[in-house]
């Protein structure tokens, strides 16, 4: 072999090393970014779902979680909560102490209603579906005992309440528009007579 050919047989061969490890450096990087781009995407999958102020479900999420029970089951009860006066605790100690506030609130419905769907649809509205035939007196039961209607809330001193509406499904509705619009209506009969909770007639 001449001196040409050897140096042209190492060129091949640094080429070739040069080629496996620039080769095998790019699966690397796309490995990489594809395991990023999927947990970006579990990221986003999770904000889409959850709201990101209290970790309950999203509109979004509750509503098609709603829709997928009464698909299996078409009874079940869909409750509105709203806490009153609200505003006034926004206005008196400032947003950052209101949107605490919403948290608490949350924390209080997902133990009363820990193995049912809980969402909020913004603000201090909030929404509860319980799939399945329920007593009214027993969900009733379940919100004076959990705090829910009436409440002491320690960091702001006050004394709050929240009013109720409450659907019927099949009687009231039998998908989350029809049941949320009934709802929306007994609440604001809620309101408008001080009970905590006020089912559709």
């Amino acid at each position: 072999m001449t001196t040409l050919q050897t140096v042209e047989f190492i060129l091949v061969i640094v080429i070739a090393v040069v080629f496996c490890f620039f080769t095998f450096y790019l699966l690397l990087k796309n490995k990489k970014m594809k395991k990023n781009y999927e947990k970006r995407i579990k990221i986003l999958e999770k904000e889409a779902r959850f709201d990101h102020l209290t970790g309950v479900l999203s509109r979004r999420a509750f509503t098609s979680e709603v829709e997928s029970a009464l698909a299996v089951d078409p009874k079940g009860t869909f409750l509105i909560f709203d806490i009153n006066e609200f505003k006034t605790v926004n206005d008196t100690f400032g947003h950052v102490e209101g949107d605490h506030l919403i948290k608490r609130y949350a924390s209080k419905l997902q133990k009363a209603f820990d193995k049912n769907l809980v969402g909020r649809l913004g603000g201090d509205e909030f929404v509860v579906f319980i799939s399945g035939a329920h007593d009214k007196n027993d969900i009733n039961s379940r919100i004076m005992k959990s705090g829910v209607s009436e409440f002491s809330d320690k960091p702001t001193k006050l004394k709050l309440t929240s009013c109720c509406g409450a659907a019927i499904a099949p009687e009231h509705g039998s998908d989350f528009d029809e049941l949320y619009q009934k709802a929306d209506k007994a609440l604001y009969r809620s309101k408008q007579s001080a009970h905590e909770i006020v089912y559709c007639k």
